[in-house]
Order: structure tokens, then C-alpha cells, then sequence
């Protein structure tokens, strides 16, 4: 993961950044994000901790009829970044169709094919503060060697616009730069709330989308591409989606233990709200006021929940555009 700007204020920083150091190369990221993709190649987008291994998993289970014959889900659904890193030929066939892929780049950095299919998740950004927090304890730092608060106030608000390719965009600036997007014909912008809210519905969208038969019923609904990815399902095997091909590779470039980590999987209970971590009032603030700063700024909407508001109208009103077109 590239090592992001501003000063450490801790030694539980400081040493998260130092080992993030050493998570992928220059050389491998950029091998990645020169990537040609093939026409019909799928593209999982998000900021981290906005619902990625969810994504993966609908989209392989589509193109797959539920297969469940991999090792780890980046194993079939490889991340463009890491690839390199982690022995993956970019440029292979897949065992299914499309062949899809994972990625956090922001738009400016994400390999581009004008017949590719970008599907883009974005989640309460409240939510993915403390989820990141969650995930990286007990891998990159053990619990008390990072407080929450020094987490998000020194690692995660401190990203910002990268300032070359070896940096991820802050989830705003990633937001925003999709955003711009979200009705260019090849790109699916989603809210990972709206998806837990009606899974069936969603999974029926990315299929219609990804060029999957989307009136397939026994596919779309059980025991087949709706169900295994519920959060109970990956929940059950979450072996399957613990990032263990990205552990086992890099975690001793990192100054890690081999087996750091995998004990800690990605896939928890998928709850909206902060679950058993509490976020406290005045870091809620910070990231409104960061959101203001950058989301507000540039698309004027002041709360995530506005922009929500904001896509659903717009859809609505597309549709009722389209039936007067008829």
C-alpha cells in the first residue's frame, strides 16, 4: 500500500507507515496501472473499505453460476495494483467470463478501455473509518498500538489528491473523481447502503450490466449468485475472503510475521453504523468538516446521505425522461 503524506504524531504511526512501506513496489504498481484491459473486462471500484470483497464476490458468482473453486476471491478476481506483487499475470485468460478485476484507483489512475465496465461502490464515509481501523488492527498494528483517533486523524484524513501514482486518492477525492462518471455509459455508480438494503435487486443490476442473463432466476436469486454473497454466507467462509494471497506474499517485506493477519478477516457483519467500535462525536466532526471541504466544495452536497438523495432523483428522473421518450 503506498505510503501516504503527512508527519507521524505517534510511534504506533510511525511504525504503521513503515511497514505499509514495504507492501507492494514501484515497480509492481505501475506494471499494474499501465494495465491494457480487453474489451468486456470488468472492473471492481472502490475506496478501500467500501464494500470491494462484497463486489468481487457478486461478480464472480454471476459469471461463475456460484462457483466457489478458488483459494482466495483475488485469486479469480486479482487486484490490479498488487498483481504484479503477487505473481499474477494481468494479462491472462480467466476460467469465467468477463474476466474481472479489482481496484482502488481513483479515475485518473485506473487502466481505461472505452468497452471495460466500471462498477463503482461508495459507503458512509463514517462507516469506512472505523471499518479500515478494524481491519488493520491486529495485522498492521496489534490493539493499544494505535488509538482510533490516530488512525483516522493521522492515516486516514491525511490522504488527500496523490501526488504521483504511488499514492491512493483519499476516499473523497475518489469519491468525487467516479463521481464525474457515474452516467458515462460504461460505469455502474452504486451506494453500498442501497445494496444491503435490496441485495436481490442489486445483484440483478450488476448482472444487467456485466452482460450476465439477468432473468436468470435460479442465478440471480438461490441457491446461486444472491446467496452466496450474503454477509452470512461469506461470513461462514470467510477464509475465502481473509486477503491471505496479498499476507502471504508481502507481509514479510513489511517487517511482518508470515501469518500476520489472518486471523482477521474482511468480511465482519456488513452493519451500517460503527458496530462494536464507537466513533466518537468530535472525529464524526472531522470527517464532516473534511467531507464539506472536498465532496461539499465540489458537488454541493453537505452530507453523504444528501449526495444519496442527490443520485436517487436523478435516476428517477432519467426514467421518467426515458418513458416520455417512448
Amino acid at each position: 500500500m503506498p505510503v501516504e503524506a503527512g508527519e507521524a504524531t505517534s510511534e504506533g504511526i510511525r511504525k504503521l507507515r513503515e511497514r505499509l512501506g514495504g507492501f507492494e513496489t514501484e515497480d509492481g504498481r505501475i506494471k499494474g496501472l499501465n494495465f491494457r484491459p480487453r474489451d468486456g473486462d470488468v472492473f471492481v471500484v472502490t475506496s478501500p473499505k467500501c464494500g470491494t470483497t462484497w463486489l468481487q464476490q457478486i461478480v464472480h458468482q454471476l459469471r461463475s453460476r456460484g462457483s466457489m473453486d478458488f483459494v482466495e476471491i483475488s485469486e479469480v478476481v486479482p487486484w490490479v495494483e498488487m498483481a504484479a506483487d503477487l505473481g499474477q499475470d494481468l494479462d491472462a485468460d480467466h476460467a469465467f467470463s468477463p474476466r474481472a478485476f479489482k481496484t482502488h484507483c481513483w479515475y485518473d489512475h485506473c487502466p481505461k478501455g472505452d468497452k471495460c465496465k466500471y462498477i463503482v461502490v461508495v459507503r458512509d464515509p463514517h462507516d469506512v473509518a472505523v471499518s479500515f481501523f478494524t481491519f488493520f488492527e491486529g495485522w498492521y498494528f496489534q490493539p493499544g498500538e494505535v488509538s482510533l483517533e490516530e488512525f483516522v486523524k493521522h492515516f486516514w484524513l491525511a490522504r488527500g489528491i496523490p501526488e504521483s501514482k504511488m499514492q491512493n486518492a483519499s476516499y473523497f477525492h475518489h469519491l468525487i473523481s467516479w463521481w464525474q462518471h457515474r452516467w458515462d455509459d460504461n460505469v455502474l455508480f452504486l451506494f453500498y447502503e442501497d445494496m444491503k438494503a435490496d441485495l436481490e435487486l442489486h445483484v440483478r443490476e450488476i448482472a444487467r450490466f456485466i452482460g450476465v442473463d439477468h432473468t436468470d432466476k435460479e442465478l440471480i436469486r438461490h441457491p446461486l449468485a444472491t446467496e452466496k454473497s450474503t454477509f452470512a454466507f461469506m461470513s461462514a467462509n470467510k477464509e475465502f475472503f481473509d486477503e491471505r494471497l496479498t499476507k502471504m506474499k508481502r507481509n514479510v517485506h513489511c517487517g511482518l510475521e508470515p501469518g500476520a493477519g489472518l486471523g482477521n478477516g474482511k468480511v465482519r457483519d456488513g452493519k451500517s453504523g460503527h458496530g462494536k467500535v464507537e466513533l466518537p462525536q468530535s472525529l464524526a466532526q472531522e470527517i464532516d468538516a473534511k467531507w464539506m471541504a472536498t465532496v461539499g466544495k465540489d458537488l454541493g452536497c453537505q452530507t453523504y446521505e444528501e449526495l444519496r438523495e442527490r443520485l436517487r432523483k436523478e435516476r428517477e428522473a432519467r426514467k421518467q425522461a426515458l418513458k416520455g421518450d417512448v
